[in-house]
């Protein structure tokens, strides 16, 4: 994350913190929050961080889900071929010594 400079200004400080920033050549501007203003975007950013969490949790469900589908896939596909090669073999068996076509001699 990018550095965030927090300066608090009060009535007691904001000439001399005002003073600071022009003499770095920097604009001056203030943002202000309230005490429960702060706290709301302290609850703001939590909020935002289970979001997150929970999204990461979302898409590693999906990833389990479907690398579990295609385990699946790719196991019946495997089942389904060597079924095809074992009726190949037996089909290949049966004709064995069977001429069925009248064009050999």
């Amino acid at each position: 994350m990018r550095r965030i400079e927090w300066i608090v200004i009060n009535e007691n400080n904001i000439e001399e913190v005002k003073a600071r920033i022009e003499s770095e050549g920097k604009a001056f501007a203030f943002y202000a929050l309230t005490g429960d203003g702060y706290g709301a975007l302290g609850l703001n950013f939590s909020d935002i961080r289970a979001l997150v969490q929970q999204q990461q949790q979302i898409i590693v469900a999906y990833e389990n889900y479907y690398k579990a589908a295609n385990k699946a896939l790719d196991e019946a596909e495997a089942q389904r071929q060597a079924e095809e090669e074992e009726d190949a073999a037996r089909e290949a068996q049966l004709n064995k010594g069977i001429d069925l076509n009248p064009f050999n001699d």
